[in-house]
């Protein structure tokens, strides 16, 4: 019954707190939303940044505002070996022209996709009780991890296309998308491109709603959204963006050089478009509830005839 109600609702944000929302947030999801309201807040800025959030639908700081110790921790680890990977001689002879692409998309190389250990450090990353914790004040409940990924962006001759257009993600009513960079991202780099207030209950949802839900070119929003309104999310190694994406946002052609992130989603524990995430083992470092509930709906070994996953574009 909520997916029938809420699914129209797909890749548009909504302009109030209607009928299926409620029945989203506090009858799909009671449970999580009760934890959220009654699990007092460990962090002492965490209700400055989802106010933030509420507000603008996107909040951008280094990312050592954003997670715990522990946190950071992984991400040195993780990011090390990323990096490492790009080095790789198929990846090169891939972003320099030498081999045609591969994946989903042929201006992006996915690093990771679907599937981690228990161990992989990106997903103590992904669960770190702080971000979490920003996560949930933010969806008004505790969250679901989605996904996980690591990509690399680099320049083709090609047009703009696919999350390289201005587009609503299509994954939940409301959601969190996370990206890191691993390098230095400048405009010639293709950053991560945002309009706030064009976010559920945003300021310019009713704006928003003249346009498609996504496929939308730079000139067509011109004149409703010039590019002074823009947050053009450049900056050093470590700089993480948290957006609802189902605001409008793209992710940027780069023109030169290339950009690599590291990106998760969280949804409510009913989301219009399912994850096809899984975890390999069970990880055994758990510390806090909430990291336990936002991992509950994952499977735990990937599927033996896995159907191709629904990709939405993102950032």
């Amino acid at each position: 019954m909520i997916t029938r109600l809420t699914a129209p609702f797909e890749r548009r944000p909504l302009a109030k707190r209607n009928l299926p929302y409620v029945l989203w947030r506090f009858v799909a999801n009671a449970n999580r939303t009760s934890r959220a309201l009654l699990t007092p807040n460990r962090f002492d800025d965490t209700r400055d940044i989802a106010h933030e959030l509420e507000a603008n639908g996107i909040v951008v700081r280094p990312s050592d505002a954003f997670l715990s110790e522990s946190g950071r921790d992984a991400l040195s680890t993780a990011a090390a070996d990323i990096v490492n990977a790009t080095r790789n001689e198929d990846i090169q002879a891939i972003v320099t022209g030498a081999a045609p692409p591969k994946g989903v998309k042929d201006f992006r190389i996915d690093l990771i996709s679907r599937g981690v250990s228990a161990a992989h450090p990106l997903l103590k990353v992904a669960l770190d009780d702080r971000l979490l914790e920003i996560v949930a004040a933010y969806l008004g409940m505790w969250p679901s991890l989605h996904s996980i990924g690591a990509w690399l962006n680099y320049p083709t001759p090609a047009p703009a296309a696919s999350s390289q257009l201005w587009h609503h993600d299509p994954e939940d009513l409301r959601i969190i998308k996370t990206f890191i960079y691993l390098q230095p991202v400048i405009e010639e780099n293709g950053p991560f491109t945002y309009i706030p207030g064009t976010h559920p209950f945003g300021r310019h949802v009713a704006i928003g709603a003249k346009y498609k839900k996504s496929g939308v070119s730079d000139e067509q929003l011109y004149e409703a959204f010039p590019p002074a309104m823009w947050r053009v999310c450049t900056g050093p190694a470590n700089t993480m963006i948290l957006a609802d994406t189902v605001g409008y946002h793209r992710g940027g052609k780069p023109a030169c050089g290339t950009r690599l992130l590291v990106t998760f989603t969280y949804t409510s524990g009913t989301p219009l478009v399912q994850s096809s995430m899984w975890i390999k083992g069970i990880p055994d470092w758990i510390t806090f509830p909430i990291q336990r509930v936002a991992i509950q709906r994952l499977g735990n070994s990937p599927p033996a005839k896995a159907k191709k996953p629904v990709r939405a574009p993102a950032g």
